[in-house]
């Protein structure tokens, strides 16, 4: 009895477990809007600075178990992380922006991988508890721990190589764009303020943060060194360093962007290229395993008669 109690305690918290993953709770936007209505509040005459407004109205959506077991769960999950990743929250907060998941910050991710983690372990003990086998229980505890605690690197790992891919077949357009805006009068900002509002995609959201920057007072030439030097994918890189480049020093920018769209797409031929190549070197594997040993046989088969002189 204690054990079929047992295995429906593991059972239930697995399923509530992926039912959260799955769906995941919906933010209010209660908390989200309340510290700007106070900073504007504030610019009305309460006499608050907006810094102190800001941090005053800050709203704690945790509940009371939240806050009491919050910050052990944030301990437990960043010694997690430092085994499973080592990797320091600028350097994590680095990696969820170039996958694509900036609105995801370093303790979100490390709570999410241990939760995983518990996930994966109470999965793997349930398992063995309905086999009735300790070994087995112990075995599915390593397996599902293990998997669990490598998921959501293995998700982010995915996102950055299918973000760069997207990325790379981006460039060649938006730095033709680029130069036709700049071909038809437009200023080097106000070319990337155009595009960014016309084209979408991630090269196109990271030139808008540029813009945003740029809007706020930062200098052309540094915003766009950023995005360089925040990005992994070196085809945008090199389209940051030249917009950045280019930001002082005037000049033809159009004829710059041409060529490096036209670099790029000579690249992009030669990655396309190398793809096939590999691709028709996969398919000579089943050849190879199947159909060689099949042609063997009927070869041989004809022969081991004469061979051995059965005839």
């Amino acid at each position: 009895m204690s054990t079929a109690l047992l295995a429906s305690l593991f059972a239930a918290s697995f399923a509530a477990l992926v039912s959260r993953a799955i769906v995941t709770p919906r933010r209010l936007l209660a908390g989200r809007v309340r510290p700007y209505a106070a900073i504007s509040r504030s610019r009305l005459g309460t006499g608050y600075a907006d810094i102190s407004v800001a941090s005053i109205t800050r709203h704690d959506d945790r509940t009371a178990v939240g806050r009491v077991f919050g910050p052990l769960l944030a301990q437990w999950a960043e010694q997690l992380g430092a085994l499973v990743d080592a990797a320091d929250h600028d350097t994590l907060r680095r990696r969820l922006r170039n996958a694509g998941f900036a609105d995801t910050d370093p303790a979100q991710y490390r709570l999410r991988q241990l939760a995983h983690t518990v996930g994966g372990v109470a999965f793997g003990i349930t398992l063995g508890l309905v086999l009735n086998n300790v070994s087995f229980a112990l075995l599915f505890m390593v397996c599902f721990g293990f998997y669990g605690a490598t998921y959501q690197r293995s998700r982010l790992t995915a996102a950055t190589e299918k973000r760069a891919a997207r990325m790379r077949s981006e460039v060649y357009t938006v730095a033709q764009l680029l130069a036709v805006r700049l071909r038809t009068g437009s200023g080097p900002v106000d070319a990337v303020r155009s595009v960014c509002q016309l084209a979408r995609g991630p090269v196109v959201a990271e030139l808008n943060e540029a813009v945003s920057w740029i809007s706020s007072g930062v200098g052309a030439q540094r915003a766009y060194e950023k995005l360089a030097e925040a990005t992994d994918e070196p085809a945008a890189a090199r389209l940051y360093r030249l917009l950045s480049a280019s930001s002082n020093s005037g000049g033809d920018i159009a004829s710059s962007l041409l060529s490096v769209a036209e670099d790029l797409r000579l690249e992009r031929k030669q990655d396309l290229a190398r793809a096939a190549v590999k691709r028709r070197t996969a398919m000579l594997v089943p050849l190879l395993l199947f159909i060689t040993p099949v042609m063997i046989l009927f070869v041989a088969v004809p022969l081991l008669p004469m061979i051995f002189g059965t005839f």
